[in-house]
């Protein structure tokens, strides 16, 4: 990938964690986080796109990819510390962040969090966390809720490291298989479905789903980021075709996000990064570069 693309990798400790990062590009520091179960290896496309604009920056997440999987830290205040560490490790002060799903919950952390380390914030595939339940979005997200039965089935211990790593390994390559509307490229799910099989990874899947995912969208349904307003200038991006996502959801109350807007994409579902790398990559350049 490296001779192919000008992608450079290294290993960076921070927060405890031996952590695998890929970089690319110089100038302006742009921040890119995985969804699951992928690695930093989704954001490749997009890297050689933007790599002559902006110095990128791709990390393996905490259990994912190469990077450690030790038996705890799958919540978000852990994950969080984790990407300020890798921040301070790199001596990077502030950066544009873009993030993909779950890590998104992690983005919008930091952002509210930490708005001091986040210049510009690109949210894909997730929405603002302000989810405010009315008829429309009960509709919506009834129509959604049978896509989303494996993320209990994934938080479940036992049985969904057992599902993820073992065999045939069916619900891995479903997962990576059926949310797209363009196909994954074939070594990438070979490459995510390889790192399952290792049992540490797999038990690090389950609970992330189970201490961060899973949590993470209760507390936008309980009100939890109610009152805390999002002042990072941010622009949420779904693919039009994303049926993980119902399009009431995806509103933002200017009083919650005031500098926040939202794109759709057509042609992209959840895995919009895979689906259509340029286009996404173009909408970030103008976001965050221009």
């Amino acid at each position: 990938m490296a001779e192919t693309t000008g992608i450079r990798s290294r290993r960076v400790t921070a927060n405890g964690l031996s952590m695998h990062v890929t970089e690319a590009g110089a100038g302006s520091p742009v921040l890119l986080l995985h969804g699951f179960p992928e690695s930093s290896r989704e954001w490749a496309p997009v890297m050689e796109v933007l790599q002559r604009r902006a110095h990128l920056i791709a990390p393996d997440l905490r259990g994912a990819g190469l990077t450690d999987a030790p038996p705890s830290g799958y919540d978000a205040p852990t994950v969080v510390q984790d990407v300020l560490a890798l921040l301070d490790a790199l001596g990077l002060d502030r950066v544009d962040l873009v993030a993909h799903d779950w890590s998104a919950l992690v983005g919008f952390d930091l952002c509210l969090d930490h708005p001091e380390r986040i210049r510009r914030y690109v949210a894909i595939a997730v929405p603002a966390p302000y989810l405010r339940m009315n008829r429309a979005l009960a509709i919506g997200m009834g129509k959604a809720m049978p896509h989303l039965w494996f993320q209990w089935v994934i938080a479940t211990p036992g049985l969904g490291p057992m599902l993820l790593s073992r065999g045939r390994q069916r619900l891995a390559h479903w997962l990576l298989r059926g949310f797209w509307t363009r196909p994954m490229d074939d070594a990438d799910v070979t490459a995510y479905v390889a790192a399952l099989r290792e049992p540490a990874r797999a038990q690090a899947a389950s609970k992330l789903y189970r201490g961060l995912i899973l949590p993470g969208f209760v507390r936008m349904m309980n009100g939890a980021y109610r009152g805390r307003v999002l002042r990072t200038p941010t622009l949420l991006l779904f693919g039009a075709s994303d049926a993980l996502l119902p399009r009431d959801a995806m509103r933002v109350p200017s009083d919650d996000a005031p500098r926040t807007t939202v794109e759709f994409v057509p042609g992209g579902a959840h895995f919009l990064v895979d689906d259509e790398p340029e286009e996404v990559a173009r909408r970030i350049g103008r976001f965050l570069l221009a």
